[in-house]
């Protein structure tokens, strides 16, 4: 039975990928001297910053002065970022049919504070795992697993919701059944090549899946579809 619901955050929840390429984009030119594309940095959505900068072969000295620079270009766009749409609504949802829910991100745990807690959201999830939380990061199933354990729940009784290749293998490798937000990917065919479970267009469609999966019945007042 599904009891949980763990959720990707950049290109799930928040529309925050464009941002983060062109701040890249700007950080790789300002440190190396080189111009790379958007797309040459697909790549770098979806694991951390340190691992990024690993298979750009930053030499290691500059490494830290690279994702400070990085971050300073991500703070400057913050303020362009928004919620996807209705996804309040699918958390207030989520939390009325009682399920418990948790965030796990790819992001280390002081990205996370500047980048996500300005939305007030943080409320909705019982436990927040970042890339720090975790021995490995995505694409290993480490930080599932780690949710879950928090969340006191098994890998079969959640669903995972996220936009990357990272995501899903992710999730495959935990077991845990994935929700393809297609919403905010990128790259959609690197994850639809991988099989999703589910291809949803839109974030109110996580709760279609979650309605047919535990069978909730929706009060009345938090009849999603008039919403």
């Amino acid at each position: 039975m599904l009891k949980s619901v763990l959720f990707d955050i950049d290109g799930t929840i928040t529309d925050t990928n464009p941002i983060f390429l062109d701040a890249i984009v700007q950080t790789h030119y300002e440190m190396t001297g080189q111009q790379k594309n958007r797309e040459f940095f697909h790549f770098s959505l979806g694991i951390p910053s340190p691992v990024t900068l690993g298979i750009l072969d930053i030499p290691q000295e500059f490494r830290m002065l690279y994702i400070q620079r990085w971050q300073e270009h991500i703070k400057e766009k913050m303020h362009k970022v928004v919620l996807f749409p209705r996804i309040v609504t699918v958390l207030e949802s989520l939390r009325e049919w009682g399920l418990s829910m948790a965030l796990v991100t790819s992001k280390v745990r002081s990205e996370f504070s500047f980048q996500f807690d300005s939305f007030g959201l943080n409320h909705f999830f019982q436990a927040i795992i970042c890339a720090d939380d975790a021995s490995r990061p995505k694409p290993n199933p480490d930080p599932l697993f780690e949710a879950c354990s928090r969340l006191g729940v098994k890998p079969r009784e959640a669903i995972y919701v996220g936009d990357s290749r990272y995501d899903i293998m992710a999730a495959k490798a935990a077991g845990i059944p994935f929700l393809f937000a297609s919403w905010g990917s990128i790259d959609p065919n690197s994850v639809l090549e991988l099989h999703p479970e589910f291809y949803l267009k839109e974030p109110i469609e996580i709760l279609d899946v979650v309605q047919k999966k535990t069978q909730v019945e929706i009060p009345t007042q938090l009849n999603y579809q008039n919403m």
